[in-house]
């Protein structure tokens, strides 16, 4: 799957493009937004998650940052161990659902 940039406008919730798409009909497409998300009340979406984490775990805030780093490679190490895949490029390569690597091929 290749990747293309285009530029649209939003108008009444439907983003149109300001030039071609060169994808046929049916095209599922990702928007991103150049705005910073945010909720209605004026919170950052990051605000709302911190806020969540100190409420789940109130120790987390108390930590140092080398406490908070040595949890991270633990937690890193951990979930690198139980991964079924060989690097984080065999993993990603298997999300893009390109079992052969055709993506990086050169024709």
């Amino acid at each position: 799957m290749g990747w293309g940039v285009v530029k649209g406008v939003y108008k009444q919730g439907v983003v149109e493009p300001l030039e071609h798409f060169p994808g046929r009909e049916g095209t599922e497409v990702f928007v991103l937004f150049p705005e910073p998300a945010t909720k209605a009340r004026g919170r950052s979406i990051w605000q709302e998650i911190k806020q969540q984490m100190a409420q789940e775990m109130p120790d987390l805030e108390h930590r140092t940052m080398t406490e908070k780093r040595r949890e991270f490679d633990r937690l890193s190490r951990l979930i690198a161990e139980h991964l079924q895949y060989d690097s984080p490029e065999d993993l990603e390569q298997a999300m893009r659902g390109d079992e052969y690597d055709l993506a990086r091929c050169r024709i």
